[in-house]
This record gives C-alpha cells, sequence and structure tokens, in this order.
C-alpha cells in the first residue's frame, strides 16, 4: 500500500482554527500563513519502507536540540535582496529543501526537517534528520518522496543566505521596521543584540567552513563542519580551524542501523554507545549549543535533546529501502533479470552483499575496501586521518569524560576532541543518556576501527537506483556512467533538479531550474576508480542495471 501525503486537512485543528479567527479579529500577524498554498510536495507519493504517516510526521518534528534562530524570526525575516520572506517556498525549494504546507501536524507550515525546540525557555527554530536525508525524485509529472535517501539542498547557500538575511537587517533601517513590525519587541534592545549575535554566530561559521570549490546542491563536508564546530568554535580557538574541503553526498540512512560499521571511510562502530554518540555530535554541529565554561554537576552544559536521538535512532533502524515502483518510473524488463544476477554475482557481490532488505531484524557487513585498491578520490579519508588540533582548555582532561584511561595532550587527533565533548554531552544527561542507548540498542556484528587507514565502506546496494548521484562525493550523475571506464564518465554535469532518469538510473541532465556545476577537475571531485564491470557489453550493462532496480 501507498500512502499519499495529505495537503491542507479539511478538518482544521484547534490552532489553525484560532489562527485563522485571529486574523480575521486582526490580532495576529499574517506572515505565519504566508504562501502555504504553493510549491510543496504535500501531494508526492511515498512509497512503503516500513514507516507509517504518524512515524513520518513524528520525525519530521522531532528536535534534537538544534538553534539556528529565534522561532518567531521564521515568519518575519525577509531575503537579503527584496521584501520576499527567507523561508517562503519557492526560496526553500531553490535551496534545495522540501517546502510542505500547514497541516494538522505542521501547524506553521514548516519545511520538512525544520524544527522548532525550546532552550532555557526560548522557543527556537532548528533542524533535524529529516531535513538532509529526505529525497524527491520527478518523472513525467510525479514526485516521489523517498525517507531516508540523499537531500538535494545547497548547504554553503543556505548558510550564506540566511548570514546576509540577518546582516542586512542591521545595515538596512527598512528591513528592519518591517521586521520589527511583525515581531512586537516588548524590548527593542535585546532584540538588536539577539540579532548581532546570530549575525557573529553565522559569520565565524561560514568563515571557518570557507572554501574555494563550492559543495554545489547535496553534498556537505560533514567531518570538516563537525571538526571546526568542536575544536575552533566550542574550544574558542580559530586557529585550530582547517579548511571543510572534502564535501560528500548524503549517504541514504536505511540499513545504517543495521551495519556493523557506518560512515563513507568506515570510521564509526555501530554498536552502542557509538550510535548514540554520532547522533549527539551532528546535533552539535548542525546548530547545537554547547557551554564548556558553564559549571555542571556532570560533563558541559548542552542544547541536546538526547532522549530524542534515540528515538530518531529507533525509527531509522525501522525504515527500510524503497523498492521500484513499476507504475510510476516503468515495468522492470523481465527477460534481462537473470543475465543481470549473473553479472551481479560476479562482479559486484563480493563487496556489495545481497540482503533480504525486508527482514526487520536483518545485520549487515559492509565491505572495508583500502581507498588505494579502489581508487576514487582520497581527499575525505586523508583530512579524516590526518586532522588535529590544539585542545586548549581541554588539555589534561580524560578524553572519555568520566572514565579512566588517557588524558588529551597540548595537541591531540581531533577525533579525540570530539570523543571527549560527546562524551561530556551524554554524561551531563546520563538518565536521558541511558534511556536512548536502550531505546535504540539493536545486535550487530563487531567492528574494529583503524582511524589512521583510508579507506571507503561498501554497503549493500538495495535501493541504490533512488541515491544519485554516486560514489562518495558524488562525482558521478547516473549508475550508468558508473558503469563506463572512468575516462568515459561525464567531466561535468548539472546536479539539483531531481528530475529522474529511470534508463540510466540517476540525474536527468535535461531541463530544470535549480543547478549547480559539477566539475570533475575540481580538488575533492574526482570522478576516478571503482573500475567494476566497466568492460561490459552496452546489452550487459543494461541487463546489470535491470537487475539493480530489483534490489
Amino acid at each position: 500500500m501507498r500512502w499519499k501525503i495529505s495537503q491542507c486537512k479539511t478538518k482544521l485543528s484547534l490552532r489553525i482554527f484560532l489562527l485563522s479567527l485571529a486574523l480575521i479579529a486582526g490580532c495576529v500577524k499574517s506572515p505565519r500563513i504566508y504562501d502555504v498554498q504553493l510549491h510543496t510536495v504535500d501531494d508526492a507519493v511515498s512509497l512503503p519502507q516500513n514507516w507509517t504517516p504518524a512515524t513520518r510526521d513524528h520525525m519530521n518534528q522531532l528536535s534534537f536540540g538544534s538553534r539556528l534562530i529565534p522561532y518567531e524570526w521564521f515568519y518575519a525575516l525577509e531575503q537579503a535582496d527584496s521584501d520576499t520572506r527567507f523561508f517562503s517556498h519557492q526560496n526553500i525549494q531553490e535551496l534545495g529543501f522540501i517546502p510542505s504546507n500547514v497541516s494538522e501536524q505542521n501547524a506553521d507550515g514548516l519545511p520538512i526537517g525544520f524544527v522548532a525546540d525550546e532552550w532555557r525557555g526560548e522557543k527556537w527554530l532548528g533542524l533535524t534528520c529529516t531535513a538532509c536525508h529526505t529525497g524527491q525524485l520527478h518523472f513525467r509529472g510525479q514526485t516521489l518522496l523517498i525517507e531516508g535517501a540523499p537531500g538535494m539542498f545547497d548547504f554553503q547557500a543556505f548558510e550564506k543566505g540566511l548570514f546576509r538575511a540577518l546582516q542586512t537587517l542591521l545595515t538596512d533601517n527598512n528591513k528592519y521596521q518591517r521586521f520589527t513590525r511583525q515581531l512586537q519587541p516588548e524590548n527593542p534592545g535585546e532584540l538588536i543584540a539577539a540579532l548581532n549575535e546570530r549575525v557573529r554566530f553565522m559569520n565565524a561559521r561560514l568563515k571557518a567552513n570557507r572554501t574555494t570549490v563550492p559543495y554545489g546542491y547535496g553534498r556537505l563536508d560533514a567531518f570538516g563542519q563537525i571538526f571546526n564546530a568542536v575544536s575552533a568554535a566550542a574550544l574558542e580557538l580559530p586557529d585550530n580551524t582547517h579548511t571543510a574541503n572534502a564535501p560528500v553526498s548524503v549517504p541514504v540512512l536505511w540499513d545504517a542501523s543495521h551495519l556493523d560499521v557506518v560512515q563513507w571511510n568506515a570510521s564509526a562502530v555501530n554498536k552502542e554507545p557509538g550510535p548514540l554518540g554520532q547522533n549527539v555530535t551532528t546535533a552539535l554541529a548542525v546548530y547545537g549549543t554547547l557551554e564548556l565554561d558553564k559549571k555542571a554537576l556532570l560533563g558541559y552544559s548542552n542544547s541536546v535533546n538526547i532522549r530524542n536521538l534515540g528515538t530518531i535512532q529507533r525509527h531509522y533502524y525501522d525504515l527500510m529501502s524503497p523498492q521500484w515502483p513499476e507504475d510510476i518510473l516503468g515495468p522492470i524488463n523481465t527477460g534481462l533479470l537473470q543475465t543481470g544476477a549473473a553479472l551481479y554475482q560476479s562482479h559486484c557481490a563480493s563487496c556489495h552483499v545481497v540482503i533480504d532488505s525486508r527482514n526487520p531484524k536483518r545485520q549487515l557487513r559492509a565491505t572495508v575496501v583500502p581507498q588505494n585498491i579502489i581508487g576514487t578520490d582520497p581527499v575525505m579519508t586523508q583530512n579524516f586521518a590526518a586532522a588535529k588540533a590544539r585542545t586548549g582548555k581541554l588539555e589534561g582532561r580524560k578524553i572519555v569524560a568520566g572514565l579512566k584511561g588517557n588524558k588529551l595532550p597540548t595537541v591531540a587527533p581531533t577525533l579525540d576532541i570530539v570523543t571527549h565533548l560527546v562524551s561530556s554531552v551524554m554524561a551531563n544527561r546520563p538518565l536521558a543518556s541511558i534511556n536512548a542507548i536502550m531505546t535504540e540498542r539493536q545486535p550487530q556484528y563487531e567492528y574494529e576501527v583503524d582511524r589512521k587507514a583510508l579507506n571507503y565502506k561498501a554497503r549493500p546496494l538495495n535501493g541504490l537506483w533512488a541515491s544519485a548521484p554516486f560514489l562518495h562525493n558524488g562525482s558521478v550523475p547516473t549508475i550508468y556512467d558508473l558503469l563506463l571506464p572512468a575516462a568515459e564518465r561525464p567531466k561535468v554535469f548539472l546536479v539539483g533538479d531531481v528530475d529522474f532518469d529511470p534508463q540510466r538510473l540517476g540525474l536527468s541532465q535535461s531541463g530544470g531550474t535549480y543547478r549547480s556545476t559539477y566539475d570533475t577537475s575540481l580538488y575533492g571531485n574526482s570522478n576516478q576508480g571503482h573500475e567494476i564491470a566497466t568492460h561490459l557489453s552496452e546489452k550487459d550493462r543494461l541487463a546489470l542495471l535491470e537487475y539493480l532496480k530489483t534490489l
């Protein structure tokens, strides 16, 4: 059964009903329902992936402690170069996030993965996992919404646009007056102070993560930005900043909780408390707050919602890969399947094991391959293995907070600093951490990580068709192109729009509005390596593609 994501409900929630009455009475500000009927995917088809609509709604609104801007600003903030709202559906769509309509579950019409959260009595707008891990595919006027698939957003453009929108409020009096008319602040001085603080925060973040090669749509140097967030921003040591210049594609999240090891470079074990620690790291990097100078009985004061992280991980454990929808993308050529299956066993299965993707208790092993063997772009693995930073005020503290073990020296691997801060966040909320670990805990195989090894991880390929572009750095637009010798793969292509090519399995290169150019000659963008099954005839190549649709 497919679920149809409903548009605005015919039966209004009490909140929306009261809001409508207030608008009629003229006592509530109208931007709260601005353009909610435009450019959304609320009529998209959602494929069966073992999530109910209630689970999907829950995940879209489950905050992990992200603090981007005060919540009220969501309604009033304009784009820097116009009086159009920054969070208008058109701008959100242009940035690659997914706009959503007002509904009973989403009374303010927040984009997918944008959430409200309260911390210390203040309400904030932040992000959660589904902002980055919800994919879309367009084909012949139909939109597919795929849970756990790579988002196709331009994160650098989002942060730059938000910074400019905030900065302009401090220099353009007309904009500032419109902003304050919407907010009606009781204390204008506090508002100015808050604006200056957010401008400083965003400016420092942009400077720390500045790159010469733009990420473009669908990529993010998560490790680079996490390392900068903890070793430079949290420690207040700007010299610890390292260029976050190894963007990778957003990984798929179905099966991730079932694997023995995760991350593109196989750098994180999946046994508890590893998964919780990885998710705490994400929360800190995605606008979480960490206060090293705040006194606390245990650990450091922080905004991370650890209980919610346990629930998020549990829902992703339940998630299954999407199955090819023949009624939308076209029937599978069954005449080619036997040949395709044999080719897969000969060329692919030794690394990408075929699994029972519908088994809810599946335990999976990834295949870890040295970078010099697979030959794909090395920058991500090199940056991770080489990252070191001064420990500053953390020098002499235990790497794992509260436990026996080594202490942080003057200069340490950045991952050791991350480990200390993450374990301190968990120690700050011991009961919540225990609850989260018990909520998300599931059986996985053992794996020993070698931090210095330059490796890449090969996962099972179920749902691969819905995860373009390909290779860890998104350097190949379709699976067809990946099956060509590296010299014959596209050197330059467009990425951003999510029009789907069901023949080549990947990004269509026709039409589209919101796009960036991917140049494989630039640093970190190489499309070399993974020359597997590249000698196949055209007929065999197509047969292998047909088989991949069935996984």
